[in-house]
């Protein structure tokens, strides 16, 4: 049997109530050929900026990609705008600004995260025998980025790059009790929506269980994000001890009841802690120019 979404809410949720805001197109802009080669244009001139490994002015630019001058200095506006260039005072010339900068960051970031992760996830699932999901942490939101599904009969299947709701899941129970701790009360300020009859909609009790988290390491949310399905969440930290990321485990009730069993609570702690391990070493690689 498969039941999906456990883990969160649709991706497309969270596309449409998240993330940066871009600016606004005209009709004319929005369908059409000129849409698409505007796109190309743009690509184009940040990988010319970006792999040329030199600043470049309007004129190269034009005559490098093949279009008018005008037509690449309103994309160079555009992309200024957004932090995706900048230009230097004195020479008038264009180069990568810090946004792309950023984005290629949390991309490497991102992938040496997952290809950490992905030998450590399936080793565990191989243990356990239940679900493992790897959820990253981004601004003081969850998402879910990786799966392992189970042996068992029952499967679960999570939507990458969904939201987890940090008041209905142990992932995010995690989050509150290793994260920025501003964010514990900004979610209990927020009306906390259950899902499930079992879901905490009471400060005081999420309060107290996350304050449980925290001091012995782990968490659980049995019944709380569906009916019948249980998680059992670890913390993951970063090379200077900042919360990352959650590793957790995923069965149904009546494999996981309540709280896992000493040997499985090893290995997911074991498994997290290896994660943890093996980004404090890439860091220090990095840090020494070493790949």
């Amino acid at each position: 049997m498969l039941l999906s979404s456990v883990c969160g809410t649709f991706a497309v949720a969270a596309c449409r109530k998240g993330g940066m805001s871009m600016p606004k197109t005209s009709q004319k802009e929005q369908a059409g050929p000129d849409s698409v080669q505007a796109v190309v244009i743009a690509m184009r001139i940040l990988e010319k900026l970006a792999f040329d490994g030199r600043f470049g002015r309007v004129t190269e630019l034009a005559a490098e990609i093949g279009t008018s001058k005008n037509r690449i200095h309103r994309h160079l506006k555009t992309l200024m705008d957004l932090g995706y260039v900048s230009q230097e005072a004195d020479t008038q010339r264009y180069m990568v600004g810090v946004r792309l900068v950023q984005i290629g960051n949390t991309v490497v970031n991102q992938y040496d995260f997952l290809s950490v992760s992905r030998p450590i996830m399936q080793r565990l699932r191989d243990a356990i025998g239940f679900s493992v999901v790897l959820s990253k942490v981004e601004n003081g939101r969850l998402f879910a980025i990786e799966q392992f599904q189970g042996r068992g009969d029952i499967t679960f299947l999570i939507t990458v790059g969904s939201p987890l709701r940090l008041h209905n899941s142990a992932q995010g129970k995690i989050v509150l009790a290793f994260g920025d701790p501003a964010l514990l009360e900004r979610t209990v300020s927020e009306t906390l929506t259950p899902r499930t009859a079992s879901t905490i909609v009471d400060a005081d009790t999420l309060r107290r269980q996350v304050e449980e988290a925290r001091g012995r390491g782990w968490a659980i949310a049995p019944n709380e994000i569906m009916s019948g399905i249980n998680a059992a969440a670890v913390p993951i930290f970063d090379h200077e001890g900042r919360l990352f990321g959650t590793l957790a485990i995923v069965a149904s009730i009546d494999d996981l009841p309540g709280a896992p069993d000493g040997e499985h609570l090893r290995l997911l702690k074991n498994a997290a802690a290896e994660i943890s391990g093996s980004l404090t070493s890439r860091s220090s690689q990095q840090k020494e120019g070493r790949p």
